[in-house]
């Protein structure tokens, strides 16, 4: 891995803006947004804010989130992005029946979650019902090893088996099947026609994009890590202002040249 905010990296996102159709796409916390505890607390400063509105008007831009669409939303309102949620199991590329099937998947298994709900609590474990998917958070747990133990426990209960998505102090549970991450955004850029990509994500649940064996996209992680399939790395998140505002200039001399 490299940084793609070195020269050689530059010259790569110099190459993607030639491209007049590449799509531009963003995981969101840990990305776009700093993590913070409460995950409620997530949003874009302003400048961050700035920059993304900034590059989505001179290019396809995305944000592709593990929250649902409909809390995703808000946070980004007024930009001119399209948006997938749940790991890439909402968004345009989404039939009725995949999300009917998720949908009944996900109420089977909070029947299980509710017998177990007393051992969670008092583990410090909170479940979020995204419709679609079951995220269990453990952040505020006062042992993070008690708590992934009565996560653990609970998920070997559910039925259909769920797709586990490890995230930081997250548990993501997915209904099985092909759409996540990575299929999402492959289908985006078809619907899109784009002919390049670019793909930043900090975490577990962006690897899905990371391992894609397409030569079309750029991938970035935020922080190096050398288990990741990325190609790129940003060094840090408070980084991201800098790159979004890189890709900006480097779209507008393209279409000026």
């Amino acid at each position: 891995m490299q940084d793609v905010l070195s020269a050689p990296g530059k010259r790569v996102l110099d190459r993607l803006a030639a491209q007049p159709e590449a799509l531009y796409a963003f995981d969101f916390d840990g990305t776009l947004a700093r993590i913070v505890q409460d995950r409620h607390a997530a949003v874009l400063t302003g400048p961050i804010r700035e920059a993304l509105s900034a590059l989505a008007t001179t290019a396809p831009t995305a944000v592709i989130s593990g929250r649902s669409l409909d809390d995703l939303r808000p946070r980004v309102d007024g930009i001119s992005a399209h948006l997938i949620g749940n790991h890439g199991l909402e968004g345009l590329h989404t039939s009725e029946r995949v999300m009917h099937q998720a949908q009944d998947c996900c109420r089977a298994w909070l029947k299980t979650v509710a017998k177990d709900e007393s051992a969670l609590t008092r583990a410090g474990v909170v479940v979020e019902d995204k419709t679609y998917s079951l995220t269990f958070h453990y952040r505020q747990a006062c042992s993070p090893q008690v708590a992934r133990e009565a996560i653990f426990h609970t998920i070997s209960t559910l039925a259909p088996s769920p797709r586990l998505v490890l995230g930081k102090s997250v548990v993501n549970a997915i209904p099985s099947g092909n759409l996540h991450k990575g299929s999402a955004m492959l289908e985006l850029m078809h619907q899109l026609q784009s002919s390049a990509a670019l793909y930043v994500g900090d975490d577990d649940t962006d690897e899905d994009v990371f391992s894609l064996p397409d030569e079309r996209i750029v991938s970035v992680r935020i922080g190096k890590k050398a288990a990741s399939a990325a190609q790129w790395y940003l060094a840090r998140q408070s980084q991201i202002g800098l790159l979004l505002q890189y890709l900006t200039r480097a779209r507008s001399r393209a279409v000026s040249a």
